[in-house]
């Protein structure tokens, strides 16, 4: 058989093995992780640290007379160190507040105009939070991150969609994907033994401008905290005020 015999002869066999192997591959999905399992172990993950800080950059859509949507943008910082202690910074185009959380006083304080409301709450930060917004309506940015139980109290309702993997801050992350009738989430979790959220996007479908809320995280999963950095000390001038539970005045 001459070479070029052998070459076609090759040539035919490949493709014939090929179209052998499309045929039996046909109908059989190809695999990709689920969605929801790599939301839920990344919600595992952070229930059972001590402690870790964050830094993170939100940017949110606001709707303007029906008309436009105008993005505010703020810097979050917070420092958790469980069971009792929370640390929370937030500055930029609407807000200038802090909160803390030192055993079972819970402060916050705007910073723009010197004055703070202190509650009694239990000395648990999982507890503390349900008692803010339940009584209070008193929500703490990015609150959803700081639960033991998210796993528990917000599990995906869908298997969701995995979209691939992609680089965000050198870490190769997954990308996934959930969809409802009222809205759309998109997180980015690093892949590996550390699941951090490293970066989430939501988008409300029952708007009609359809806004969307957008936040970069980093993390510090080994930082030095002392007492000092969540216990409240009132600056000069600072005015306190009361703080009524909802439908109390």
């Amino acid at each position: 058989m001459t070479w070029m015999k052998k070459v076609l002869t090759m040539a035919v066999l490949s493709s014939t093995i090929m179209l052998i192997a499309a045929e039996k591959s046909e109908g059989v999905k190809t695999f990709s992780p689920v969605a929801s399992a790599i939301l839920l172990d990344a919600y595992r993950y952070l229930g059972s640290l001590d402690q870790f800080s964050f830094d993170a950059v939100t940017s949110n859509d606001d709707v303007y007379r029906d008309t436009m949507l105008v993005s505010y943008q703020h810097k979050v910082q917070v420092s958790l160190q469980r069971p009792d202690k929370l640390h929370v910074h937030v500055l930029g185009d609407l807000k200038n507040k802090s909160t803390y959380l030192f055993n079972d006083t819970f402060t916050m304080i705007d910073n723009e105009h010197n004055f703070y409301g202190q509650i009694q709450v239990p000395n648990n930060i999982d507890s503390a939070l349900d008692q803010l917004f339940e009584n209070f309506n008193i929500k703490t940015p990015l609150a959803n991150l700081l639960y033991t139980d998210l796993d528990k109290r917000l599990p995906p309702k869908q298997q969701g969609y995995y979209f691939g993997t992609t680089l965000i801050d050198a870490k190769v992350c997954h990308h996934i994907g959930f969809t409802n009738e009222n809205r759309e989430l998109q997180v980015w979790i690093e892949k590996g033994q550390t699941p951090l959220i490293k970066k989430f996007v939501i988008i409300d479908k029952v708007e009609k401008l359809t806004p969307r809320s957008t936040t970069v995280l980093r993390w510090d999963l080994h930082p030095r905290f002392d007492e000092k950095h969540f216990r409240f000390k009132a600056p000069e001038g600072a005015v306190k005020i009361s703080v009524s539970a909802k439908g109390r005045r």
